[in-house]
C-alpha cells in the first residue's frame, strides 16, 4: 500500500513495506547501535523519499528535512530527538506527546492511516514557525492496558489500548501490524535480544532490531507460539 504527498516541486511517498525512509536507492533504518535515521540523513537533500506509512517523526522529521520543507525547530531539540531510543522521555508530559495525542497511526490498520498522515503532514508545514501545542501526557498513559497472556513469564499486551510499552520494564505487544519485544529501560536490553533469538529459531522468521525492542512481522506461526489468536 502506497500514497504521494506533494510538496511543490518535492514528494514525500509513504509505503507500507517500509520500516524506515528511503533516499535515491538507499534505505536507512535505526537498529540496534542506536543511530537515529535522523542523525544518519542529516546532510541528505533530495526531491523524493519514500518512508514508512507513519506520523512517527523518526521518519517524519528527517524527511521533511531531506526534501527542504521547513517544520518546528521544537523537533530537532536533542531531548526530543533522542525519545526515539528513550521512551522514558513520555513519562512527563510533552508538546511531542501531544502531537502523538492528536496525529498518532499507532493504533491504525495500514488502510486507515492516510487522512491522520495527511493531516499530520499539514500541521507541521502549517506551524513550521511555532507549535501551538499545550504540554501533555500521552493519553494512552492514562488508559489501561490489556494482558493477554504470557510467554516464558513475559507479558504479552494488546497494542492497541494503553502503553505498555512504556508501563512495562519488558513485554511483548500485538500491534495492528507487528508484534514488538520491548523495554523502555537500558538494562533489560539484552533480555528483548534473547527472547527474540529464541523465537526467531522456532519460528523461521526474521525480526529487525532496534534500541531496547525488535519488531517481527505478525505471523500466524509467532503467535501460535506465544499462544495468542490474531485481532
Amino acid at each position: 500500500m502506497r500514497f504521494d504527498i506533494d510538496l511543490g516541486p518535492k514528494r514525500l511517498v509513504f509505503a507500507s513495506d517500509m520500516r524506515g525512509l528511503r533516499v535515491e536507492g538507499r534505505e536507512y533504518l535505526s537498529g540496534r547501535d542506536g543511530l537515529l535515521i535522523y542523525d544518519q540523513t542529516r546532510n541528505l537533500r533530495a526531491v523524493q523519499v519514500e518512508l514508512q506509512m507513519s506520523t512517527n517523526t523518526s521518519t517524519l522529521i528527517p524527511a521533511f528535512r531531506i526534501v527542504g520543507t521547513p517544520y518546528s525547530a521544537y523537533f530537532d531539540d536533542r531531548q526530543v530527538v533522542e525519545s526515539q531510543n528513550d521512551i522514558t522521555f513520555f513519562w512527563e508530559p510533552s508538546k511531542l506527546a501531544t502531537f502523538y495525542n492528536r496525529f498518532s497511526t499507532d493504533e491504525l490498520d495500514y488502510t486507515d492511516r492516510e487522512p491522520v498522515i495527511r493531516q499530520a503532514v499539514e500541521f507541521l508545514r502549517s506551524n513550521a514557525q511555532t507549535l501551538p501545542l499545550p504540554e501533555e501526557l500521552l493519553a494512552r498513559m492514562l488508559e489501561p492496558a490489556r494482558l493477554l497472556g504470557f510467554y516464558q513469564g513475559f507479558p504479552i499486551f494488546d497494542g492497541s489500548t494503553g502503553f505498555a510499552k512504556l508501563q512495562s520494564r519488558l513485554g511483548i505487544h500485538l500491534d495492528p501490524e507487528a508484534v514488538m519485544i520491548s523495554t523502555p529501560l537500558d538494562r533489560y536490553e539484552e533480555d528483548v535480544y534473547e527472547l527474540a533469538e529464541g523465537l526467531s529459531r522456532e519460528t523461521g522468521l526474521d525480526y529487525s532490531k532496534k534500541k531496547n525492542r525488535v519488531i517481527f512481522p505478525k505471523d500466524e506461526k509467532l503467535l501460535a507460539r506465544l499462544g495468542v489468536r490474531s485481532k
